[in-house]
């Protein structure tokens, strides 16, 4: 333990200190691995599947924000779906359209996460991001959570209903099919329920780990994996299938990743608070103080 405080405060320290270049190129990192998983997932062929054609959108974001993430996976994907058929680029627009007038009311705070987490799905650690968005981010987080579940059920509704888009197919075949299809997805049940769960797993871990009790953090992550559990009880409950050993080791790979997590961004010693007491001409100040738990304040492990 001793020495991961260590090597988490040198992380930091080398952070604070190249932060300039080094979030540029998380950042393209991060959007390459992003393109390349969903090129992989749908079985893209041709320039949109290139590796030099998406380490150039991935370039592209090292001078933009992370909320442009979903804009250039965005421009992937429809120019996917045009090459599909016109109808599979029309739906897709105007579910894209949604997805954009939704995420707009937050004003794109947090809008990577409607990339991150079809991402996440596809490494099997969807359990995972719920905790670390209610750990690290804000309250608000959870819409474009919430978006980027939906997204992922859409993609592999696409995906199982890739016949129903074909570019051979007549047109008025296509818009029969699709009005059979396309209502049952908006009432999936599966996708219903992990949106739902997911989104209150973020509002819970986020209100619980701004408590002022002491383990809050802790409390935090532990309840948000007790909630994500429930899922093995209600997809039998909601008559749905799941792969309860994929499901088992994806959950297990996500709690560690959550305590990773809390140790790395919330590692402190609640036997050493303090309450404090302070004033000025206008106020009392009653402050609880808790120290973080240093490395350096340990002996090492030689």
């Amino acid at each position: 333990m001793n020495g991961f405080r260590l090597f988490k405060e040198k992380c930091q320290k080398i952070y604070g200190q190249q932060d300039y270049w080094m979030v540029p190129i998380f950042r393209s990192c991060l959007a390459f691995l992003i393109f390349f998983s969903l090129t992989r997932h749908f079985s893209m062929v041709g320039k949109l599947a290139h590796p030099i054609f998406l380490l150039f959108f991935s370039l592209i974001s090292f001078f933009l924000p992370f909320s442009t993430l979903p804009i250039l996976l965005g421009v992937i994907l429809m120019s996917y779906f045009y090459q599909q058929s016109l109808l599979l680029l029309i739906v897709s627009g105007g579910i894209f359209l949604f997805l954009f007038l939704l995420q707009s009311s937050i004003r794109g705070k947090y809008a990577i996460l409607i990339a991150l987490m079809p991402f996440c799905f596809l490494l099997k650690i969807h359990y995972f991001l719920p905790i670390f968005v209610g750990l690290t981010m804000g309250f608000t987080a959870f819409l474009p959570l919430a978006l980027g579940c939906f997204l992922y059920f859409f993609l592999s509704f696409i995906q199982q209903n890739e016949k129903l888009f074909t570019a051979s197919a007549d047109l008025t075949e296509q818009l029969e099919s699709l009005t059979k299809t396309l209502l049952p997805f908006f009432k999936d049940k599966e996708m219903i329920l992990v949106l739902v769960l997911f989104s209150a797993v973020v509002v819970t871990v986020y209100l619980l780990r701004n408590g002022s009790f002491q383990y809050s953090w802790h409390i935090a992550v532990t309840v948000g994996l007790v909630m994500e559990a429930l899922l093995w009880i209600l997809y039998p409950l909601f008559s749905l299938k799941m792969n309860f050993l994929i499901s088992i080791i994806a959950y297990f790979i996500s709690a560690l990743l959550s305590v990773f997590t809390l140790f790395f961004f919330h590692d402190v010693d609640y036997r050493g608070t303090k309450f404090l007491q302070m004033e000025d001409d206008d106020y009392y100040y009653f402050v609880k103080a808790v120290p973080k738990n240093k490395g350096e304040h340990f002996p090492s492990s030689d």
